[in-house]
């Protein structure tokens, strides 16, 4: 029997071998070789590393957004604070024109005539002077070339009422729906529309000649300035115990006060809040400060109970002043009120008012439709 051949080593292994030699060999050199040509540089002075020392400060952002509330009172305060002027101007009070002042405050009280008359009679009054002021109000009269058709057109408030002449040189004056369901009307006939526009104008009795826009026969209602009286607030009220920066709300009565002194204190409020005043820098991209009060606030509420405002508006008649400027005594029945005799004094401390302007504005930010709704 042959015998089998003997086999030939493997080179593979030590192929294998030598490679890893080889590799092993080449990452020493590479070593050395960075060793030999690595740079050392001597910094001057030497820098020191400091580790942080706990614990550390956390800084926070103090300029917080305020909340609406904030908003709020803060507009609430600057504007009770320019609601009045500085104790150092006297304020003059004329009729139509309230005002806001302080206990401390000096107020002027021109002394005003009312009277139905003509530019020839005041030129004629020997008891007037060159330099009286006065204050003309007079009515003109303006005719327009119309149609009913055309006033049902104009007016969406067919209640109005309007003075018209005819065709037939006839003057009415009805509402516009009656004179539009008149029987056997012309609605396209040509008709003639009178309205009035009313005028004032200051001025003194030297100037009177000159004043061409007016018949000096024709009646106006002259108001004529007698003079002023300055008073002090303080010496008005007698009241030592109140605060220097306590409010009052003044009013002369005038012959438009036919709702007695909660009509006066009411549309008082509502003016003034609303009108607001001009401050700059209260709130971001607003300069001007405001409450909105509507006109029924002060109705009852559903439940039988007085609202909000009506129970200030209660409060204040109650403990009102009425000064009479004529025969300088003071009198408490708000029933007594006498045109162009007496200013009507309303205290309010600072703070009552700020709480009138949070309450409404509150209602307007909450989107509150009835403002007639209070605890």
């Amino acid at each position: 029997m042959a015998k089998e051949a003997p086999r030939k080593p493997s080179l593979i292994p030590a192929f294998l071998a030598l490679l890893v030699v080889f590799l092993f060999g080449f990452l020493l050199f590479s070593d050395f070789d960075s060793e030999a040509t690595r740079t050392e540089h001597t910094v001057n002075p030497p820098i020191e590393l400091i580790e942080p020392q706990p614990p550390l400060t956390i800084i926070e952002d103090s300029n917080k957004t305020p909340s609406s509330e904030q908003v709020t009172e803060q507009e609430a305060n600057a504007f009770i604070e320019t609601l009045a002027k500085s104790q150092d101007e006297s304020i003059t009070i004329n009729e139509n024109d309230d005002q806001f002042v302080r206990h401390d405050s000096v107020i002027i009280l021109p002394s005003l005539e009312h009277r139905i008359t003509s530019i020839d009679e005041l030129l004629a009054d020997p008891n007037l002077t060159e330099d009286t002021p006065l204050t003309l109000h007079y009515t003109t009269n303006i005719e327009q070339q119309t149609t009913l058709a055309e006033l049902s057109d104009q007016y969406e408030d067919q209640t109005i009422v309007l003075t018209i002449i005819d065709q037939n040189g006839q003057t009415h004056t009805k509402p516009l729906f009656e004179l539009l369901n008149q029987s056997n009307i012309d609605l396209t006939a040509p008709i003639t529309l009178l309205t009035q526009h009313k005028h004032s104008l200051q001025t003194t009795l030297s100037e009177l000649s000159n004043i061409k826009d007016i018949d000096h026969k024709e009646s106006v209602v002259a108001t004529i300035n007698h003079g002023i009286q300055k008073l002090s607030v303080k010496e008005i009220i007698q009241s030592g115990d109140m605060p220097d920066n306590a409010l009052f709300y003044l009013h002369r009565v005038t012959d438009n006060d036919l709702q007695g002194l909660w009509g006066i204190i009411q549309t008082g409020l509502i003016e003034k809040f609303r009108q607001g005043v001009h401050i700059e820098g209260v709130t971001p991209n607003k300069d001007m400060v405001r409450a909105v009060i509507p006109a029924n606030a002060d109705e009852k509420l559903t439940s039988g109970f007085s609202s909000f405002l009506g129970k200030i508006l209660t409060q204040k008649v109650n403990s009102s002043y009425i000064y009479n400027f004529s025969t300088h005594t003071m009198n408490r029945d708000p029933n007594l009120i006498y045109p162009g005799q007496q200013l009507i004094m309303i205290h309010f401390a600072p703070e009552e008012l700020k709480q009138i302007y949070q309450f409404f504005s509150d209602k307007r930010n909450q989107g509150v439709e009835s403002f007639a709704i209070g605890d």
